[in-house]
């Protein structure tokens, strides 16, 4: 038989490997099952407009967390209100009135994001998943310019999160001779883009809370 304190340490040694690999993030884990009660709180919204609007309730769930932690009042530096953290130029473009009700701003989301994931249908889920998330934090635009980019720059698929991801690092004043060699001008179409670590740390960050969610959804979120 295992001694306890053997077993105390082969547990802690997996946790600690899982840990500096980054399949267990303890800040990101700790802090959704911390939103659990409000996770539960706005399931049945989050679960009606999936439904409505063919998406994965797990991914709004994701994205949720993320943008506000699930505070319908939150408001950004920068503008952005309500759970999914609407601008207010979206929120109107998708007829929300009010971004702080939390069943409006749900819906206006889940309206944005259903018209994202098809102008990708090609891509693969996982890469699907993450060049909405892109689009959906950066813009469509920037993630547009940023395909352009790798297809040209890279010769790389465009469909593919990875060589996209690279390819926004490159919207920036210190490529504009690249930007000259693919559109003619040293800015891109949608303009220079500097927010690039922010947008790439998003995208990671709301695809493990998703992927949390698809683990454990069922048991602790019954989503």
């Amino acid at each position: 038989m295992i001694r306890k304190r053997t077993l105390i340490f082969v547990i802690v040694t997996i946790a600690l490997l899982l840990v500096s690999s980054g399949i267990i993030n303890l800040h990101l884990d700790l802090r959704l099952l911390a939103l659990t009660p409000k996770i539960l709180k706005y399931k049945g919204l989050i679960q009606k407009y999936a439904a409505k609007e063919n998406l994965d309730p797990r991914l709004i769930c994701a994205l949720i967390a993320q943008e506000s932690g699930f505070d319908e009042k939150a408001r950004s530096a920068v503008g952005a209100q309500g759970l999914t953290q609407l601008m207010p130029k979206t929120a109107k473009e998708l007829g929300v009135d009010d971004p702080l009700d939390a069943e409006q701003n749900i819906a206006g989301a889940a309206r944005h994001l259903h018209t994202l994931y098809h102008v990708f249908p090609e891509s693969q889920p996982d890469h699907q998943h993450q060049l909405v998330l892109a689009s959906y934090n950066a813009g469509l635009g920037r993630v547009r310019d940023a395909q352009a980019l790798a297809r040209h720059q890279q010769k790389a698929n465009p469909l593919l999160w990875e060589p996209v991801r690279k390819a926004l690092s490159q919207l920036t004043q210190q490529h504009a001779s690249i930007h000259k060699q693919v559109w003619g001008s040293e800015a891109p179409p949608h303009g220079y883009f500097e927010g690039f670590n922010e947008t790439s740390n998003y995208v990671k960050r709301v695809m493990h809370y998703y992927g949390r969610l698809c683990f454990y959804g069922e048991v602790l979120f019954f989503l």
